[in-house]
């Protein structure tokens, strides 16, 4: 299992929920800030199987060019 964290523009992070929603993909969304202007982020975290991580950066670029990415490995998921 894998973690992405997506970081990017808060007008772009409706568009790119809507997106991975629609592709059955659930994210969680977090309002950040930071860059030297401190200009207002959205980060999304989204936990998915190891083959489906090219798929959601796909997603992702295509209704967010130029979001930074991280892709980190998950040791254990526990749904409570």
């Amino acid at each position: 299992m894998k973690l992405v964290i997506a970081i990017l523009k808060d007008e772009q992070a409706s568009r790119v929920l809507d997106a991975l929603v629609a592709s059955e993909y659930r994210a969680t969304r977090i309002n950040t800030a930071g860059g030297f202007l401190k200009k207002g982020n959205s980060t999304l975290l989204i936990g998915v199987e190891d083959e489906q991580v090219d798929e959601v950066l796909n997603i992702i670029k295509g209704k967010a060019p130029g979001t930074t990415a991280f892709v980190l490995n998950v040791v254990q998921h526990v749904r409570l």
